[in-house]
This record gives structure tokens, C-alpha cells and sequence, in this order.
């Protein structure tokens, strides 16, 4: 029988956080995973995760200050940049921070322990310059939340996952990101249509593969210090991605206009470093192909 661990995850019932309690489910059974990972989101709640063995318990966030024993833990929960409008910026920064506040208190009372998190390829504006709240809380704040794990590292491994796009189960509406809403029109057999005249070149990761190789990281990190990496499996235009949906769905080419005199809506990274830690961990990614029929699988579903 296996030693039970003892491993907090903020954020769980978020896309990614479901998706690492599903990928921990997959890796070492139903009963480890109830055993093992101590869920936290915004509040106690139940989270399903499409098992068969039922829905997850998840303990408030706010009781991360009474969890003590920790082995390790991996940090997801942060206010999406699209609740700014919905809670405004004060209140926007003030949810982010007293979030961090708590995990950071959580990680000051566990030394040595592996902590691992994901950013944004956002905050990368930030990297040779003051972050400024004002203009951008959304990069700002996840710049903030990359500088307490790089002052965390000293004695522990502290791992930041910089995402820029994703695929994979769980994702979410589809009007806020381009992939999703590319797989809504083919599955509705719409053809799919890009508006944008500039070109788009985007960086995406499958969420699934990323949860896999955290979870494989906190069982065994590496040596103590950060480790920052741009979480990235493949880069392409959306028009090449509007392409091979179209291609997959049986559907006419899509519809673009695009003119390359103007300058590219350029989000992408190196994948280099992401995928040698994937082979570092024996951990295989799934072609382009498989995770965009999986993405779309689960948006079909009830």
C-alpha cells in the first residue's frame, strides 16, 4: 500500500484545478486522491471531476491557516482577469492579495516543503520593468505571486509554470478564449471564421499533461531554488489552428483575412525547457490532435 501524502492544492475547483485532482486520479486511484490531496477553493464545496467514484471534497481557502503538515503544495487560486470588471480593480487587487497573503503565511510554516504554481505569460511584461497595478492588475498581481516564490526558493524547490494558452478538459467559456470558440462553431459544423487582420501567434500547453508532471515534481523535486519555466507544447498562428480543427471536423477551410503588414499579436515562448522536464519525468504529451478532440469532448458534454 502506498504512503499517504499529505498535499495541499488551492484553486481546485477551477479549470486547472480540477484538472490536476482528475490527472491525480488517473496517476494513483480514487482512494489516494481523497486521502492524499487536501482541496481548497473559495469555499467548502464539492467538486466534480467526471469520476466515477464521485465528487471531491474541498475544504475553504480560508482554513489554509489551520492546515498544518503539509509535504508540499501546489498553488492555483487567483482571480481571473475577467472578474476586473465584474468586482472592480480595488477589489480586484485586494481578493488577489489576501489570497497570496494566506498562501504565503501557509508556506512560511512549512519549510523546505516543495511549492510549485502557475503564472501567466502576461506577467512577462513585467520582467524588465516596474509592475503597474493600474494598467494591468492582471499581469501586476501574478508578477507579485512569481517574486514570493522566487524569495520562497532558497530552501525548497519553488516552480513557476508561466501558461499562455491551454487545451484540455474543463476549459472554460467559450467566449474568452480563441481555441474554445473555435471548437464551439465545429462542433455546431459552423465554419470557422477569424476576425483579427493581424496575425496571431499563440503558445498552448494541455492542462492535463501540466498537472501530471506538478504532481510527478512535488513526489520528487528538484534540487532546492526556482525553477521558472514557460509551460508550452506547441506554438502556431490561429489560422493554422482554425485550420487543422476544420481539418478535424470535416468542415470548408476557415475564413481569414489577414494581412502580413501589420504587426503580430505575438503570446508565445520557447517549449524547449517545458518538454525536457517532461522527459526528465517520463511524462508523454498527447499529439495536438488528441487534445483538441478531448478539449472538445468535454465542452459536448452535459
Amino acid at each position: 500500500m502506498a504512503p499517504q501524502r499529505r498535499w495541499v492544492l488551492t484553486g481546485a475547483s477551477g479549470w486547472f484545478g480540477r484538472t490536476a485532482l482528475w490527472e491525480y486520479e488517473q496517476v494513483h486511484g480514487p482512494e489516494a486522491l481523497r486521502r492524499d490531496v487536501i482541496a481548497c477553493a473559495s469555499s467548502s464545496k464539492d467538486i466534480d471531476i467526471g469520476s466515477p467514484h464521485g465528487p471531491v471534497s474541498a475544504v475553504s481557502l480560508e482554513t489554509l491557516d489551520g492546515i498544518d503538515g503539509a509535504e508540499g503544495m501546489i498553488h492555483l487560486a487567483f482571480l481571473t482577469r475577467d472578474r476586473i470588471a465584474e468586482v472592480g480593480v480595488e477589489s480586484y487587487i485586494a481578493q488577489n492579495r489576501a489570497i497570496t497573503a494566506l498562501v504565503a503565511d501557509c508556506i512560511s510554516r512549512h519549510p523546505g516543503i516543495p511549492i510549485i504554481t502557475t503564472s501567466s505569460g502576461a506577467a512577462a511584461v513585467f520582467d524588465a520593468a516596474v509592475a503597474d497595478l493600474t494598467s494591468n492588475p492582471y499581469a501586476a498581481l501574478k508578477h507579485e505571486e512569481e517574486e514570493l516564490w522566487r524569495c520562497s526558493g532558497a530552501q525548497r524547490m519553488a516552480a513557476v509554470f508561466r501558461v499562455y494558452g491551454a487545451a484540455g478538459r474543463f476549459i472554460k467559456d467559450p467566449k474568452v478564449f480563441a481555441l474554445s470558440d473555435f471548437l464551439s462553431r465545429a462542433l455546431a459544423g459552423e465554419r470557422i471564421e477569424i476576425h483579427s487582420r493581424r496575425p496571431v501567434i499563440r503558445s498552448y500547453v494541455h492542462v492535463g499533461t501540466m498537472m501530471r508532471l506538478l504532481w510527478a515534481m512535488l513526489e520528487s523535486p528538484t534540487e532546492p531554488g526556482l525553477c521558472h519555466v514557460d509551460a508550452v507544447l506547441q506554438t502556431m498562428s490561429l489560422v493554422d489552428l482554425a485550420k487543422e480543427i476544420s481539418k478535424l471536423w470535416g468542415l470548408p477551410e476557415p475564413l481569414f483575412h489577414i494581412d502580413p503588414s501589420l504587426p503580430a499579436d505575438d503570446y508565445r515562448a520557447d517549449s524547449g525547457p517545458f518538454r525536457e522536464l517532461l522527459r526528465q519525468y517520463r511524462i508523454a504529451a498527447p499529439a495536438l490532435r488528441e487534445q483538441l478532440q478531448e478539449t472538445a469532448h468535454h465542452m459536448a458534454a452535459p
